[in-house]
């Protein structure tokens, strides 16, 4: 009785392990000491994680930092908040899309 509780217990044990693992993995990066800082740690992760800029990642990460750093982003005016947001985003890496030419109808021309 003693052996399967504790093989029981060692697949509940290696569950847990495991589960924690995947979670940090996918949790994104850490917020920094500050409000820039935290702002190119989440556009950097969106940009290996992601297709590309604009994406909801994006929009949601610095809303994520604004709400951590609550009390930093209430001291510094509003100009110089929106210009931090800006430098982070002219790091992000833009979404590429295929443009398809239209094909080229000839003009008509009277005989």
């Amino acid at each position: 009785m003693t052996l399967r509780k504790s093989i029981l217990t060692s697949i509940a044990a290696s569950g847990v392990i495991l589960t924690a693992s995947a979670f940090s993995a996918t949790a994104g990066p850490g917020m920094g000491s500050n409000l820039g800082e935290c702002y190119n740690n989440w556009v950097s992760w969106c940009n290996s994680t992601t297709p590309g800029y604009p994406n909801q990642c994006y929009t949601d990460s610095l809303k994520l930092c604004d709400e951590k750093h609550a009390s930093a982003t209430s001291q510094i005016p509003g100009a110089s908040l929106q210009a931090m947001k800006s430098s982070s985003l002219r790091k992000a890496t833009r979404k590429t899309t295929v443009v398809t030419p239209t094909a080229l109808k000839p003009a008509r021309s009277t005989n």
